[in-house]
């Protein structure tokens, strides 16, 4: 009888732990201008913040082959990035997508030194489809839908002529029947209702009852996140300005407490769903703190209440990003780890630059400026190298055996790292511009965030700098000031 029990349980476990276990999403490609690029598939973090969460990063083989496995529980936006090309596939758990790739080509010198280039979209086709195929579905509504955006926008907006919008619906289901997939009719339902809020079809209070109040949040489909953004966009000052939530800046600002603006949103009868009402709570903390309408120990304060009590652990990563992305590059604080080869092939961690200021500068060889700029890091360099690292990241895919030679050629002795295919360092420290350079402690805090160029008075700044921290070590030893009221620094 034991023996048959324990059995039992055996079984009901193996079963358990079978079921639990998913296979990966493959996501491959092969064609032969790959060869030895670069390939990198992100996907969203979370909606408010827009935070990219890396899922891959790799260089295709001399064959121009690569492939992925990602682990996926639900259906996601892939955004897939290589060369000038940004990719879009909507992947879901444990296919396997064989991608049909385009021509690879590079940025050109004028894409690279522009730091507003974006870069060109298109959505995948599957060599090994699963018809309907999902992203093929959606590149096709999104095709039909903005060419009727397009057409008739600015005529309802106008006018307020409204029957193209009521016959759209109607349309977009007779063309997309076969279609069955939830996450498609959602996203397809979705995007109308984004049309009928920028057009006013339907005021914003009917578009909340009609698609959001007691529905399921769809925090992975682009169409439901847009039109909540929407919606949702600096809504402390709107609901604050009403009857209803008159104490909510006050809950916030000064109570700094969840439970009272969670009661003040809740007077709201569109926003009885605690879940969602914290999540619209979550947006307008995001909101107020981007635009400065709310102090930020207050915001986080509240924030961090919100963390103890949410039982969504999607709330919290939120929550986690919105403070990252508050504090991201704020002087006095740690600056985001990275970790890049060197010249000579050696792997750099940001651990191994403290102990000395830091000034990190971040410079395209092909920009107009670079060589000046190169010739003042020099000179910094020769005069400060006992108490300043320099250390030089080069940019701009394709220029570090051009800015390698640069170095060997005028014997700059300074750090010189390979950030040429890095996007996601760019992306912490906001590279939009050569140079760009930043001063860091030597416990690796930023002092200046950013900091001026090498030709642009830092010098001035670095005297400053150093100064002060003279003064904060007198003051720290119990020295007096001298008889005309200042430290001696000598």
């Amino acid at each position: 009888m034991f023996n048959k029990l324990l059995l039992t349980y055996f079984l009901l476990f193996a079963s358990i732990i079978l079921h639990s276990q998913t296979n990966p999403t493959i996501v491959r490609g092969c064609h032969k201008s790959f060869a030895n690029q670069k390939i990198t598939i992100t996907t969203e973090d979370d909606f408010i913040t827009a935070t990219p969460k890396a899922l891959y990063s790799a260089v295709a083989d001399t064959n121009g082959r690569f492939s992925a496995k990602l682990d996926l529980t639900e259906i996601a936006e892939l955004k897939i990035t290589f060369g000038k090309f940004i990719g879009l596939l909507y992947a879901e758990p444990e296919r396997d997508y064989n991608l049909l790739l385009p021509e690879f080509e590079n940025k050109t010198i004028v894409d690279s030194l522009n730091p507003y280039f974006e870069p060109v979209s298109f959505y995948f086709k599957i060599k090994n489809p699963v018809l309907p195929e999902l992203t093929d579905a959606i590149a096709n509504f999104d095709k039909i839908f903005n060419q009727f955006l397009n057409q008739y926008f600015l005529h309802i907006s106008l006018n307020r002529y409204y029957t193209q919008i009521d016959t759209l619906p109607t349309f977009i289901d007779s063309l997309f029947s076969d279609v069955t997939n939830q996450y498609f009719i959602d996203y397809k339902n979705y995007s109308i209702a984004y049309l009928y809020a920028l057009t006013l079809v339907k005021n914003h209070q009917v578009t909340i009852k009609d698609y959001f109040s007691h529905r399921q949040i769809l925090y992975n489909n682009p169409a439901y996140t847009t039109l909540f953004n929407e919606l949702f966009r600096d809504y402390l000052p709107y609901y604050a300005d009403t009857r209803q939530g008159k104490r909510l800046v006050a809950d916030i600002a000064k109570a700094k407490s969840y439970s009272f603006a969670m009661e003040t949103l809740g007077n709201n009868p569109l926003l009885q769903d605690s879940t969602f009402r914290e999540l619209v709570l979550i947006k307008s903390i995001h909101d107020a703190l981007s635009m400065e309408q709310l102090p930020v120990s207050s915001c986080f304060q509240t924030l961090d209440s919100i963390k103890i009590y949410t039982k969504s652990d999607t709330h919290k990563d939120i929550i986690d990003n919105i403070k990252q992305k508050t504090l991201n590059l704020a002087i006095g604080t740690k600056i985001p780890p990275f970790e890049l080869i060197d010249a000579e092939g050696n792997m750099v961690k940001t651990r191994d630059l403290q102990g000395k200021y830091l000034y990190l500068n971040f410079i395209n060889i092909k920009s107009f400026t670079a060589d000046e700029e190169l010739k003042a890091l020099k000179f910094l360099y020769k005069k400060y190298q006992d108490r300043l690292r320099i250390v030089t990241v080069a940019t701009g895919a394709g220029n570090m055996p051009m800015i390698s030679k640069n170095f060997r050629d005028n014997n700059y002795e300074w750090l010189l790292l390979d950030g040429t295919s890095e996007d996601e360092i760019l992306d912490k420290y906001k590279v939009v511009a050569s140079p760009t350079c930043y001063l860091i402690s030597p416990e690796l805090r930023f002092i200046l965030s950013p900091s001026p160029a090498p030709n642009d008075h830092f010098e001035f700044y670095f005297i400053k700098e150093l100064r002060e921290e003279r003064i904060r070590k007198l003051r720290q030893e119990g020295s007096q000031p001298s008889i005309n009221g200042e430290y001696d620094l000598k």
